[in-house]
This record gives structure tokens, sequence and C-alpha cells, in this order.
């Protein structure tokens, strides 16, 4: 979907510079580097993800085009320059809320550029599996999100909310990788039985309560 979007919105892809915040295990700078040969510089606060990250570029042939490091992505964008894409992909409210991260980016944020955001977001009649889990607390519904967007001087251009992916594989494959845990660490079966259970709750509610959306966000014209 990022592939997608970035394609529709961005030219001369190869001469892009992407600033991926919160990039976990690289999938996403590693993947648009692959597919765009741009640069991509991944932070994130996980040491064991960001080698993850630079082994995974050294596998798919993009090493020179990938940089990752170490660091809190709220502290290090302030040390930072322009980019032409700014990712912020499923980390939560680490920047309090999105006028603030969206006001933070806008400061190295390229004249043309461009923020793609992957959040949940609701609306006033959904109900979750489990309402008490702490995850949702954070969560906002379409209208607030927007009016936060708006507050920073930025807009929604576009939006990918797609909902093919095979929720019942992704479970069984959950349920095989934590069988096999137990097996390895049997006085932790607990943990994982739990794990499973939890899993299955938030499966649910990206079924039936809430949108997965990539969005594409812009400065506002004046």
């Amino acid at each position: 979907m990022v592939i997608d979007l970035i394609q529709k919105h961005c030219k001369n892809v190869s001469n892009l510079h992407i600033l991926d915040l919160g990039s976990g295990k690289g999938a996403v700078s590693v993947r648009l580097a692959a597919a765009f040969k741009c640069h991509c510089y991944g932070i994130d606060g996980i040491p064991e993800f960001v080698e993850a990250s630079k082994e995974k570029a050294r596998e798919h042939g993009v090493e020179a085009l990938c940089r990752f490091e170490v660091g809190d992505i709220r502290k290090k964008i302030e040390e930072l320059g322009k980019f032409d894409i700014i990712i912020l992909g499923a980390t939560g409210p680490v920047f309090d809320d999105y006028c603030t991260a969206l006001t933070i980016f806008s400061k190295h944020l390229a004249a043309d550029g461009i923020i793609i955001i992957n959040e949940g977001y609701t609306d006033d009649v959904n109900t979750f599996s489990n309402p008490k889990n702490p995850t949702y607390s954070s969560l906002l519904s379409r209208k607030e999100l927007l009016k936060q967007f708006s507050q920073a001087g930025m807009e929604l251009i576009d939006e990918n909310t797609d909902k093919s992916a095979d929720f019942e594989k992704e479970i069984e494959n959950i349920t095989k990788r934590c069988t096999e845990l137990k097996t390895k660490h049997p006085e932790k079966s607990s943990l994982f039985e739990k794990y499973i259970q939890e899993q299955v709750g938030g499966y649910d509610d990206l079924e039936n309560a809430l949108l997965s959306s990539v969005m594409v966000v812009k400065r506002m014209k004046t």
C-alpha cells in the first residue's frame, strides 16, 4: 500500500529521501529502497530491530540505500534536516497527539513533501471485544483525527483502508508459533496462551470495530 501511494503522489521516486520513524525491522524502508532505488533512513528504539533491519537490507542488496539507527524518534527528529517523505508506521501515540506530531514533522518536510501515517481509528458506534485494553484509549475517531490534522495545518489527501488481510490465516500462524514456543519454554506456557487470546480479540476488533488505514497527509494549500 505504501509503494502504491508513493507512486501515485510522488515524481522522480529514485531521488526521494525518506524518513521512517519507528522503522521496526525495516520492512517498509527495505521494500521502498528495493522498489524505487531511493534513500531511506530508519530510526527505532529497539537495538535488535535495528540489527534485523540492517541484515534485511543486506539480503535485498539495498544496504547502500538504507541507513538504520537506534534512537528515540521524538528527540532524534529535532536533529535532522528535511525529507521528501516522512513515515510514521503504527507507532501509537508517541508524540502525544497528531497535531503535535505533524507540527514537528512540518519543520522537516520538503516543500512538496508528504507524510504517510499508518493508524487505526474508530467511529462513535464501534464496540470493542475488550474495551479495557489500554491500546484503545489512544484511538481517535476519524472526525477527531482529521481535526488534529487541520490544527497542524495539514490535510488528508489520500487513504487506503484495504481490508483484504486474511485474519484467520494470521491467527493460525500466531497460534502455530506460540505452540512451538510453548514446547521450547513450557514454564512460560501461560504467557503464550494469554498472547494468543489477546491476538484473537485484537483481530476481531480489526475486522469489526475499527479501520486500519494508511493515510497520506500534506500541508494545506494557502
